[in-house]
């Protein structure tokens, strides 16, 4: 018994282990997707039927296991969609795996119950330890009750109750913290991941992304033989904004550029902060005519918006926006955005607050 107990054990921990290496690029509690729900609860289901095959036995017709814990998990993290999943597919399986009988049908209605009941507590707004003690007394009131009603041998029940039920809590308590420490795990590593390609004022992509991104993008469409488009923009001015309202009213002024840009582009294209107040997009099939067009109405939506620098003092704010474009006016993708940099240096030398579209002859490069 102490030995199958001890392999019920080791496969929930592994289980939660091995989830850890699938959800670590996908959104977790509580941001979980829909399919997200119904994966995890059948995920679940999957372990606590495992579980129940690995059962302990106690009397002839009696035996524990640890397949509720599954459904437990599914209910915290999951909500009461995976609760209810898992329940399902746990207590049909235990009626086909120990046929048609009172005891199967009995562990079906367990389920079931157990699924909803835990499903119903996950949806309380409170703290996962409440919810893990309201969860273990409907456990408690449902699963030790049933064996009390149907075991001959009372006092062999009453023996099981004090060993293996109170294993089961310590090793549900358990599996919740191993849970949260996952859980924390991958917040971290999201984190962390995000913090590499994003840019931590502005959410944008950051210079390593951007680079990451173009390297991609220019294979693509060399490949493909598509057209390309790059603008390169820099905020007029800023240097003075920063000496006049202060470095807290220029973050302001760069994190509101950022749903500007987002909003005014495709939703395809590929928009990052180069450092400073320079900003580059990359527009992906893409003409130069079409990308003069985007540049002016961005640069128009940047002039016409109202940039708070505090909560109420608004100032206007304008840009400059040098363009160049694959394959018509740059032969070498490469050179896309250096040249882009050409062409914003003349809007800027050029009466800023304009966009410049790059020329070949007229740049002599």
């Amino acid at each position: 018994m102490i030995l199958s107990f001890f392999q019920n054990a080791c496969i929930l921990i592994a289980s939660m282990s091995a989830v850890q290496h699938f959800i670590r690029n996908k959104k977790v509690y509580p941001d979980m997707l829909l399919k997200s729900k119904i994966l995890w609860g059948v995920y679940n289901a999957i372990l606590g039927i495992i579980l129940m095959i690995n059962s302990v036995p106690i009397t002839a017709d009696t035996f524990i296991d640890f397949r509720y814990i599954a459904i437990l998990l599914s209910s915290i993290y999951g909500g009461i969609l995976s609760s209810i999943i898992s329940s399902i597919f746990i207590g049909i399986f235990r009626f086909l795996y120990l046929g048609i009988s009172n005891i199967s049908l009995i562990g079906l209605i367990d389920a079931l119950l157990m699924g909803i009941g835990f499903g119903i507590i996950a949806l309380l707004k409170l703290s996962k330890k409440s919810k893990y003690i309201y969860s273990m007394l409907l456990f408690i009131m449902i699963s030790v009750i049933v064996p009390f009603i149907l075991a001959r041998n009372q006092p062999l029940i009453v023996k099981a109750v004090i060993v293996y039920y109170s294993g089961y809590l310590i090793v549900s308590y358990l599996s919740i913290k191993y849970a949260e420490y996952i859980l924390e795990t991958v917040k971290i590593y999201q984190r962390l991941k995000n913090e590499a390609t994003k840019d931590y004022l502005t959410g944008l992509n950051n210079v390593r992304q951007f680079d990451n991104s173009f390297n991609d993008i220019s294979q693509m469409i060399i490949r493909k033989e598509k057209e390309l488009s790059m603008l390169f923009i820099d905020v007029d001015f800023f240097k003075k904004i920063n000496d006049t309202y202060g470095h807290d009213a220029g973050d302001a002024i760069l994190k509101g550029l950022a749903p500007i840009f987002l909003n005014t582009c495709r939703t395809y294209d590929v928009v990052s902060r180069m450092g400073g107040e320079e900003f580059s997009i990359i527009l992906l099939d893409c003409s130069e005519s079409k990308a003069v067009k985007i540049a002016e109405r961005l640069r128009k939506n940047v002039e016409n918006n109202d940039f708070y620098i505090s909560d109420d003092k608004t100032i206007k704010i304008t840009i400059s926006i040098g363009i160049s474009s694959y394959p018509r006016l740059t032969s070498q993708i490469d050179d896309l955005l250096e040249n882009a940099d050409i062409a914003l240096y003349e809007a800027k030398n050029t009466g800023r607050n304009k966009v410049v579209l790059f020329n070949n002859e007229k740049h002599n490069v």
